[in-house]
């Protein structure tokens, strides 16, 4: 009996032992160690470099940057002091503001307001860069690297056509991205990210303060100054606009 209880007290003993090891290995790992999904938030920037073919000796570079945060997402572009923040609700329904930095200002398009935003690719685009619909024209090249850090190289060629994708899957999102055709060549590269939840929420958050007209009520502003400004620089026209991803779709920025 008295043997009984003490392999039970043992038992229980190494029990305890056990979760206290398991608990405090899970504090000692790192807090970035599992937080990597399409769903995490994020911000990731880009130097996008387009040149005309033949190569001309001063290339056009811009700096893309783009943040995800649950339904919503953005696409910021520093030298232009524009930010454009797309959300989709359950319905699937898609609304945009597009923000002036400098203004702290801001317009709100309805979904029925919004273009060439509709079905999932295009959402995909908006949130990835790059469409599902063109990801799965790509062959797979080469895998590296393992779980938030694996990486996969698509390429895709045609006789128009060549582009290669350095693909980052835990986040779903763009590493590199080449493209080049016979009058043209534009090169995405990723040059930092990253998942700071207090800094991705404070960028989303400092936006949501600026003061917003609604587009439909512009032609009621129009003694505004600053939406008077606007409207005769291009800037307020719909809710598409004239920059574009590496596969030539509108992102959001100025119009043209």
């Amino acid at each position: 009996m008295t043997l009984a209880i003490q392999l039970s007290s043992t038992v229980k003993f190494c029990l305890q032992s056990s979760n206290l090891l398991l608990i405090t290995l899970a504090l000692a790992m790192p807090a970035h160690a599992n937080d990597c999904s399409p769903s995490t938030p994020i911000s990731a920037q880009y130097q996008v470099t387009s040149r005309s073919t033949p190569q001309t000796v001063n290339p056009n570079i811009n700096q893309l940057v783009l943040w995800r945060m649950g339904n919503s997402v953005a696409e910021q572009f520093p030298a232009k002091g524009i930010t454009e923040i797309w959300e989709r609700n359950h319905s699937k329904s898609i609304k945009l503001n597009r923000y002036f930095d400098t203004y702290q200002r801001g317009i709100e398009y309805s979904p029925s307001e919004v273009k060439g935003i509709k079905s999932d690719d295009d959402w995909s685009m908006k949130t990835q860069l790059v469409a599902d619909s063109l990801l799965q024209k790509m062959s797979l090249s080469k895998r590296e690297g393992s779980g938030c850090d694996r990486e996969e190289t698509y390429i895709l060629a045609d006789k128009n056509q060549t582009m290669t994708l350095v693909w980052l899957p835990a986040y779903r999102l763009v590493k590199s991205y080449h493209i080049e055709d016979s009058t043209r060549q534009q090169e995405w590269i990723l040059t930092k990210k990253t998942t700071d939840k207090d800094s991705i929420n404070t960028f989303f958050s400092k936006h949501m303060d600026y003061k917003t007209t609604d587009y439909a009520d512009i032609g009621d502003s129009e003694s505004d100054p600053f939406l008077r400004k606007m409207i005769r620089l291009g800037f307020i026209e719909h809710g598409s606009s004239g920059m574009y991803d590496a596969q030539g779709n509108d992102i959001g920025g100025e119009h043209h």
